[in-house]
């Protein structure tokens, strides 16, 4: 028989006409009409005769003729038509590689679609205990999660705008008014001068109608002191200048003091608490940073070194609220930065049967990993220098970011609660090679 019935419009002349699709294996009877082979061979054995049946002629001996040129063609047609299938599948309609089923879930925990059959699966890796839905309502919700950060994002931005617009308006209205202030000062010490200069004029044409009209005995007479006033007095068209310090200065770093004021979370200005760090640690006299000291110091409580992690928690703890942060990890072979939970800083170690620890790390130099309880391998296109952390306390989310050029490094999506500590690990110092301290960046050296 022939194919599935084909996705072109072929025409009668490439379809058999007892099929009405693609010739398959296409022969021609005495009186020149083509058929499948199959579909000929099926119709006489029913029939129990040799016949056409397009034109009802019957032969008196089953004589099929190949028709090798209309094979050809028609193969050829079909390949075509079953490529364009399969990449209609692909993009429109997905089928599942390993149960070629049509993808009609989505499951939520894995990220990934996926078939009924793979929600029971006997090799360990079945769906059934996960969060699954229909394509088309993780669609829309990812739409809708979308939206949302579009008008967060747009929000944002609105805000910064707005400060440099409102910054532009108040320089350029302070300017107009100094720039007024001084034109009308110009303005009166030109006709103060002026008045001088007519008086002045005056006074000389006085001078040379009394020397035409006095004696040298008269003139000789007068008051020696008398217009030394007059001639002591000086002005100049200005008194003053536009300040260019005020104007021409850093008005970047200005703007950037005023927008300190509306980005939310500004970069915190954290400190270690030394009562929370590992015997081995070493932290700076101004907590803001800390490494792998050779020898260890007096343990601040009862519990014992070895299980202690080799880590110092910040000295402030987050309830709620959006926070954010950097960390310079510099060129160290081995670091962790994140957060956990309150019940770390009383027991001092991580715990895979609670959680409560969000743990961005690197290793051995060059790998790196996140972790909540079981490690994740994460793979970055470049080295960060200094690590961004970013906690959204209601919004459920961690961050990792190259603080560099703001490149996302992870994310943790979870659910908080109870009071969160910033978490620092500069690692051990088992090559040689991990002497530098992991420190906090304060704003000034951002």
């Amino acid at each position: 028989m022939a194919s599935g019935s084909s996705s072109l419009s072929l025409g009668d002349e490439l379809n058999c006409p007892m099929c009405l699709d693609i010739f398959i294996d296409p022969v021609m009877l005495e009186c020149g009409h083509d058929f499948c082979r199959q579909c000929i061979l099926q119709c006489w054995e029913k029939e129990k005769k040799a016949f056409c049946p397009e034109c009802g002629e019957v032969f008196r001996e089953k004589n099929l003729k190949a028709n090798r040129a209309l094979g050809v063609l028609s193969n050829k047609i079909r390949s075509l038509n079953i490529k364009q299938t399969v990449e209609t599948n692909k993009v429109f309609n997905p089928f599942c590689d390993e149960h070629q089923e049509e993808l009609k879930l989505f499951c939520e925990t894995d990220k990934k679609l996926i078939c009924v059959m793979c929600l029971d699966r006997r090799d360990g890796r079945s769906h059934k205990s996960h969060n699954f839905m229909l394509i088309n309502e993780a669609v829309e919700i990812y739409k809708e999660q979308s939206n949302i950060l579009q008008k967060h994002i747009s929000s944002e931005f609105t805000k910064l705008r707005t400060v440099l617009e409102e910054k532009e308006r108040a320089l350029a209205k302070e300017l107009g008014e100094q720039e007024e202030d001084i034109l009308k000062k110009m303005e009166s010490n030109l006709r103060d001068i002026q008045e001088h200069l007519n008086d002045t004029e005056e006074k000389l044409s006085s001078v040379h109608s009394q020397l035409n009209q006095q004696d040298a005995f008269s003139l000789l007479k007068e008051d020696p002191d008398k217009g030394k006033s007059e001639a002591n007095y000086l002005t100049t068209v200005t008194e003053g200048r536009l300040p260019l310090g005020s104007f021409k200065g850093p008005i970047q770093y200005k703007v950037w003091r005023d927008i300190m004021d509306v980005i939310n979370p500004a970069p915190a200005a954290l400190t270690m608490d030394p009562s929370t760090a590992h015997p081995q640690l070493v932290l700076s006299e101004d907590r803001t940073s800390v490494k792998f000291g050779e020898k260890s110091r007096s343990a601040p409580d009862a519990t014992e070194p070895s299980e202690r992690e080799l880590s110092v928690l910040g000295s402030v703890g987050f309830t709620s609220g959006r926070h954010y942060w950097e960390v310079n990890v510099g060129s160290k072979t081995s670091w962790e930065v994140g957060v956990v939970k309150d019940t770390f800083r009383k027991r001092g170690s991580r715990s895979a049967q609670d959680g409560g620890c969000w743990i961005l790390g690197m290793k051995n130099g060059n790998e790196y990993w996140a972790s909540t309880a079981n490690p994740t391998r994460v793979v970055l296109n470049a080295k960060p220098k200094k690590v961004g952390v970013y906690l959204d306390y209601e919004g459920g989310q961690l961050s990792f970011y190259n603080a560099n050029n703001m490149s996302t490094l992870f994310t943790f999506i979870d659910s908080f609660s109870g009071k969160m500590y910033p978490y620092f690990s500069p690692g051990s110092n088992e090559d040689r090679k991990n002497t530098d301290p992991l420190i906090i960046m304060q704003l000034k050296n951002l």
